[in-house]
C-alpha cells in the first residue's frame, strides 16, 4: 500500500503525539491530580465529589502523595462513614457502559469458586477478575452476606485500579479484599485503602500454565515477530512500524488482536504504510487461545508496546512459548518486571530495530521459558495465594482444613486442574442458590458464533 508523502507525515506525526502519552507523564499526572482534589471541593454532589476526590487519588504516585491520599481517604473509610461510597453509588456510572453494564448483565464472568465454605466458619475462596464484575456483587448482591461465606480475591484489570471501585469495596467484611496488583507500584496506591484492601503480590501474567505451550525449535519457526495485542492506538503498533522500517525487507510479521470500533486491519495497513513498510505483515483478529499460542511458539521474537496497562498477559506466554520479549523502556506494564537478560530486552525507539535483529539473529541469547517456569508458572502462583490465604486466616483466628483449587489463565481464569472443575461444580451452585451469584462459564467467540446460528 504507497501513501501521498504529506498524508504519511502527518500520520507517523499524529501517531507519534498521542494526547493519552502526555497525560501519562508523571509530572502532568500529579498535576492533573491536584486539579481534581481541588475540584472534589467545590460545590458538587456528595457523589460527584467523590468520585473526583478517588480520580485524584488514583494519580498520585509519589510517596508524599500517596500519604496525602490516605490521610484525605482515612475518614471516608471509618465505619460510620464507608457506607457513602455505596449510597452515592461513586463511580458506578463507568460500568452502565456496553461492555459490561452492571444492570444488565448481573451474572459474573471470568469468576472462579476456589474454595467452598466449610464447618466451624471456614469460609471459601471466590476469585473474581476485574473491576465490573466487583461492581456486579456491591450493585446486584448482599455483598455482605457473600462475604461472610466467601474471601475475595480480585484481579485487577489496570495499573492503578480503579479506586472508585476500591473504595466500594471497604467495609463489606472482617477480612480485607485481597486485590491482585497489576503493577509492582500497585501495592503502595493499594495501601490507601488498608485495612479493608490488601494488595495481593500476584498478576494476572503469573497464572499462565506451561503444560499449554509446546515451543518449535528456533531453527524451525517461520515467524519473525509477533506481537499480540488489540488493535487500539494506545498499544503503539507504530513503535513497530517505525522499528520495521530500518530492518531487514524480508522478515515476516504476524499482529494478533482484536478489532474496536475505528481500528481494524485497514487502519493497521494505512499505519504501516505511512511508515515505509516493506515486510510480509500478516494480521489476524479474533483467534482462539489456541491459535495464539501457536502463533507465539513459531515467533523468534514478541513485541509489547504499549505506554500503560495492566500486567499484559501475552507478555509471559510469550515467555513460555520460549519467545523472547522487546518492550519499551517508558512502559508501565506489570509483567516489565519480568523482562531480564534471560526473558527479552526493554528498549527505546532509538536502538529497537537494532535490538530485534539482534535476538531475531541469535535465539540462544535469551531462555525465557526456563526462567518463566521456574519463577511465574500457574501452580507455583496457585500455591502462593494458598500460603497467603491461610496465614491470613490463622493469624485472624479462622480455621483453614482445605485448601484452594490451583487456577491458571487461558484468555480467561480456569482450573488448571479439570477435575476440580467437576469438584467444585456443587460450590458453584450453592453460591447461586443462597447469594443469586452466578458465574457464568466463558463461551468462546467460535462456540457463541455456532450457537447463533443452530
Amino acid at each position: 500500500m504507497k501513501m501521498n508523502p504529506l498524508k504519511a507525515a502527518l500520520q507517523r506525526l499524529r501517531l507519534r503525539l498521542q494526547p493519552r502519552d502526555l497525560l501519562d507523564n508523571c509530572v502532568v499526572s500529579a498535576l492533573l491530580g491536584m486539579a481534581l482534589l481541588c475540584a472534589s471541593q467545590l460545590p458538587f454532589s456528595t457523589a460527584r465529589k467523590l468520585s473526583l476526590l478517588t480520580a485524584a487519588t488514583r494519580r498520585f504516585d509519589t510517596r508524599r502523595l500517596r500519604a496525602a491520599g490516605r490521610h484525605i481517604l482515612a475518614p471516608l473509610l471509618e465505619p460510620d462513614q464507608v457506607e457513602v461510597w455505596r449510597a452515592q453509588k461513586v463511580g458506578w456510572q463507568r460500568y452502565y457502559g456496553s461492555f459490561a453494564d452492571i444492570n444488565k448483565d448481573r451474572a459474573l464472568t471470568t469468576s472462579l469458586v476456589l474454595k467452598e465454605p466449610g464447618d466451624n466458619g471456614e469460609k471459601g475462596v471466590l476469585y473474581c477478575s476485574f473491576e465490573f464484575n466487583w461492581m456486579k456483587l456491591i450493585a446486584n448482591h448482599d455483598a455482605r452476606k457473600v462475604f461472610k461465606d466467601y474471601l475475595l480475591v480480585g484481579a485487577s484489570s489496570w495499573s492503578p485500579s480503579d479506586h472508585a471501585v476500591l473504595a466500594n469495596l471497604c467495609g463489606l467484611s472482617s477480612d480485607p479484599a485481597f486485590i491482585g496488583i497489576s503493577n509492582v507500584e500497585d501495592s503502595a496506591q493499594y495501601r490507601m485503602f488498608a485495612p479493608h484492601i490488601a494488595a495481593l503480590p500476584i498478576m494476572a501474567c503469573d497464572w499462565v500454565d506451561a503444560d499449554d505451550f509446546h515451543p518449535l525449535p528456533h531453527h524451525q519457526r517461520t515467524t519473525d515477530i509477533v506481537m499480540v495485542s488489540h488493535f487500539r492506538e494506545w498499544k503503539r503498533h507504530w513503535l513497530l512500524f517505525e522499528a520495521l522500517s530500518q530492518m531487514d525487507p524480508s522478515l515476516k510479521v504476524t499482529l494478533i488482536g482484536r478489532a474496536s470500533a475505528g481500528r481494524t486491519e485497514r487502519e493497521l495497513r494505512e499505519e504501516a504504510a505511512a511508515f515505509g513498510v516493506k515486510q510480509e505483515v500478516t494480521i489476524l483478529s479474533n483467534l482462539e487461545i489456541d491459535e495464539v499460542i501457536r502463533h507465539q511458539c513459531n515467533a523468534k521474537v514478541a513485541v509489547a508496546l504499549s505506554k500503560r496497562e495492566g500486567s499484559c498477559v501475552s507478555v509471559t506466554e510469550a515467555m513460555f512459548a520460549d519467545t523472547p520479549v522487546v518492550m519499551m523502556d517508558d512502559a508501565h506494564i506489570g509483567a516489565r518486571a519480568y523482562i531480564n537478560s534471560s526473558t527479552g530486552r526493554l528498549v527505546s525507539r532509538r536502538n529497537m530495530a537494532r535490538t530485534l535483529t539482534e535476538l531475531i539473529d541469535n535465539p540462544r541469547a535469551c531462555m525465557p521459558r526456563a526462567w518463566a517456569v521456574e519463577h511465574i508458572s500457574a501452580r507455583l502462583t496457585s500455591k502462593k495465594l494458598n500460603t497467603i490465604l491461610r496465614e491470613h486466616a490463622l493469624r485472624s483466628g479462622q480455621p483453614w482444613t482445605r485448601d484452594i483449587a490451583p487456577l491458571c489463565w487461558r484468555y480467561v481464569p480456569r482450573y488448571l486442574d479439570d477435575i476440580d472443575r467437576l469438584r467444585l461444580r456443587p460450590a458453584v451452585e450453592r453460591l447461586r442458590a443462597q447469594h443469586g451469584v452466578v458465574l457464568e462459564e466463558f463461551i468462546s467467540e467460535k462456540a457463541a458464533a455456532s450457537r447463533k446460528v443452530s
